[in-house]
């Protein structure tokens, strides 16, 4: 039972600190200027589903390629590590 308040209250919480951070104009402004752009980029994928398979399309390549970079990075610093480990061993010995 607690857990079910806990999540209850949070939301609530989350719920009462958004609205009252929309007594700032500033802030006002821009969530009424993200909502439109939400908006409008909504509507146009719901009129050129095409584009929007494109899009995330060309966002998973640009992931993978960043990702399998990354990937390769990281196992060239384990092998040079591991190079390192081996000259240091030995060098000990």
């Amino acid at each position: 039972m607690g857990k079910n308040l806990l999540v209850k209250g949070m939301i609530l919480g989350a719920l009462a600190g958004g609205a009252l951070t929309l007594f700032d104009h500033d802030t006002r402004k821009e969530v009424k200027y993200k909502v439109k752009k939400i908006n409008s980029r909504t509507t146009y994928y719901f009129r050129h589903p095409s584009d929007f398979v494109a899009e995330v399309r060309n966002q998973y390549q640009a992931a993978s390629t960043m990702m399998t970079r990354q990937l390769n990075t990281a196992s060239k610093f384990l092998a040079d590590m591991e190079v390192l480990i081996e000259q240091s061993t030995k060098a000990d010995e």
